[in-house]
């Protein structure tokens, strides 16, 4: 029998005294107290720490390095297995991690490793201006460069309650940079102002921080997805909650609308204030979220209408700072940004839906998750108020009013503004509603946009709910993904597994574009959505582009039908979009428009912007109907190079 002991070693996670029960061939096993994987140190004692690495341990820390940076994990986990590998072979006591949201102008400590767990908990949520007054932090990323330095040199309080915090005299910041842009920092924290280990620490880290820096901008771009995918799912949840249930309660309405808003941004307080038309008396329902409470508080309040009036009467979405409306501060509404989002009913009642984020500000994917599902909830608002006040003749022609107008909302608000192109959109809704879309989406970095044309199958309101989520998957998926069909293969995702076993399916056609704003270059995929035009400006010719696919929502695996099409766009050179309503149209003897009247005076007026040659269009098509019942949508889309 072998007597000799079994020599301990280290969990470096724990730091429980532990024997492997296995050792895989990179060195690694896990830990039986904390469960967790680690590089097996082989030392039973600690290694103390030294000035100087050897080459022997610089390689072997990198190639650790690269072999975590090659791995596929959350964003948590690589925050926290970089840092304590670093800790581990660097001897360092105090790391800390800040990523840099440039949209909302925001820096905020994403992860602090130390020895005391309290410590972590204390400063997980510390948040900084991306301002040059915040000194030397800010000066690091916005410059892009390394700096090592004293806190008691900076004026600006953050340091000294960073200091007294964390017991940090002097901090190295390295920028983590990728394609030349900060998105984060890495801070290695000494309790000693001259430390000169700071010198090592800084070349061996620079080694490792820009690989690093490609696989935290993989996690945040994985972690964004599946924000994204949890606000669809939210979103349809709760679209077909709301559509079942709640016509005859509004109190409890009210309660699942508030939830769900909260819950998109993660907010613990959601605000429901409103006004009817004939009095200055509002309502709050207040909802606060805990463990065990998802109640709402209601009240009658004679609160100053005055001082919300532009609020109230707020055409879109908009966001506020919270020190000018100390008002929401009495209703619990606290954070460093407030976001209003207002719906007027039909019968006149203003209303004001209103969140806030306790420690950032709301990311323009958020938004357009609140407004997609503020706009179906401001269906069920009216539809409640159908139930209760109308007879069931007059609450389906109600219904037909309230699709047309949503229908109409979900339309772009306002033509993008770009010295490249010039835009034009036009949609007749028909008598029974249809489920006609048109979008143009300028991409986050103005270089690229998004142009589309669809039609969902059906009418009424079912169609507008689906035409309502497609629209917010589409604009969250351009944000994330270059590739047309990849879009078109997301969505008829979405369409095909939420109503496979529907009653009534729901289907889709789409043509979607990608606009390249600096090589004029076009990328095509189509969804069963039939061709476009492009007339060439030089030449004055006509080109007839056909599109393929397969109507989205019928087959969950569409890849048989894959398509793209590239296309180089001149000068003067403009696109027309359609849907079959165009070409459809009949007249009293029961003929159609055609696509060959469609040319024609698409060609007559090419010489007038792309807004006056839809017009003219829709101008020649009534003629043609004469007093012919309009039977489906017409909407059309132009689109200029200038």
């Amino acid at each position: 029998m072998d007597m000799n002991p079994v020599e301990e070693t280290f969990c470096l996670l724990c730091q429980e005294p532990q024997v492997p029960d296995g050792i895989t061939n990179q060195g690694r096993f896990y830990c039986r107290t904390c469960d967790k994987e680690w590089i097996l140190e082989k030392r039973k004692i600690p290694r103390a720490a030294k000035t100087v690495l050897s080459s022997e341990e610089k390689t072997e820390f990198l190639l650790d390095c690269l072999s975590l940076f090659n791995s596929s994990m959350g964003l948590d986990d690589l925050l926290y297995r970089f840092t304590e590998l670093i800790r581990d072979r660097l001897k360092r006591e105090k790391l800390a991690i800040f990523i840099a949201n440039l949209e909302l102008g925001d820096i905020r400590l994403a992860f602090y490793s130390a020895n005391q767990k309290s410590l972590q908990r204390a400063i997980k949520r510390i948040h900084i201006d991306y301002d040059l007054s915040f000194g030397i932090l800010v000066e690091s990323m916005a410059k892009r460069e390394t700096k090592f330095y004293a806190l008691a040199d900076q004026s600006h309080p953050f340091y000294k309650f960073y200091g007294d915090l964390t017991g940090t005299k002097a901090q190295l910041v390295i920028p983590i940079l990728y394609a030349n842009t900060a998105v984060g920092m890495l801070a290695v924290d000494y309790e000693d102002e001259d430390i000169e280990q700071h010198l090592e620490d800084q070349d061996i880290l620079q080694l490792v921080v820009g690989q690093f820096a490609v696989s935290l901008r993989n996690s945040l771009l994985y972690s964004k997805s599946q924000n994204q995918s949890k606000n669809f799912q939210s979103l349809h949840t709760a679209a077909l909650t709301l559509s079942k249930l709640y016509l005859d309660n509004h109190h409890e309405m009210i309660r699942m609308i508030l939830l769900t808003l909260s819950g998109i941004v993660e907010s613990n307080v959601a605000c429901l204030i409103e006004k009817p038309k004939t009095t200055m008396t509002v309502k709050v329902f207040k909802l606060q979220r805990d463990l065990d409470n998802f109640q709402i508080d209601t009240e009658t309040s004679m609160i100053n209408v005055a001082s919300l009036f532009h609020l109230m009467n707020a055409k879109e979405t908009i966001t506020i700072d919270p020190k000018d409306y100390p008002l929401f501060s009495t209703l619990g509404v606290i954070g460093k940004e407030i976001v209003i989002l207002p719906v007027t009913l039909d019968n006149g009642t203003d209303c004001i839906f209103v969140l806030a984020k306790p420690d950032s500000r709301f990311p323009q994917d958020e938004i357009e998750a609140l407004n997609a599902f503020v706009s179906l909830a401001r269906i069920t608002m009216e539809n409640a108020t159908l139930y209760a006040n109308l007879s069931k003749k007059e609450r389906l022609e109600k219904e037909i009013e309230i699709a047309k107008e949503i229908q109409l909302t979900l339309l772009p608000r306002k033509i993008p503004e770009t010295d490249y192109l010039s835009f034009g959109g036009f949609m007749m809704p028909a008598r029974g509603i249809g489920g006609d879309y048109y979008d143009y989406i300028i991409s986050p970095n103005h270089k690229e946009v998004f142009l589309c044309i669809g039609d969902v199958s059906g009418k009424g309101v079912a169609a507008g709910l689906v035409m309502a989520t497609v629209r917010t998957i589409l604009h969250s998926l351009v944000r994330v993904k270059d590739s047309p069909w990849e879009i078109i293969n997301d969505i008829n995702n979405y369409l095909y597994s939420s109503y496979r076993d529907a009653v009534t399916p729901r289907f889709m056609s789409l043509i979607l574009i990608r606009w390249n704003l600096e090589s004029n270059k076009i990328v095509v995929s189509g969804a069963g959505h039939g061709n476009f035009y492009i007339h060439r400006g030089i030449a004055n010719t006509l080109e007839e582009v056909e599109t393929g696919g397969v109507i989205l929502g019928i087959t969950p695996d569409i890849s048989n039908f894959k398509n793209e099409e590239s296309v180089f766009m001149k000068k003067n050179d403009t696109i027309l979009m359609f849907t079959d309503g165009v070409t459809e149209a009949y007249n009293e003897a029961e003929d159609q428009f055609g696509e060959s009247a469609l040319k024609k005076i698409f060609l007559d007026s090419i010489q007038s912007e792309p807004k006056i040659i839809l017009e003219s269009i829709y101008s020649e098509i009534k003629k043609f109907m004469r007093d012919k019942e309009q039977h489906d949508d017409i909407t059309m889309v132009a689109i200029r190079k200038l």
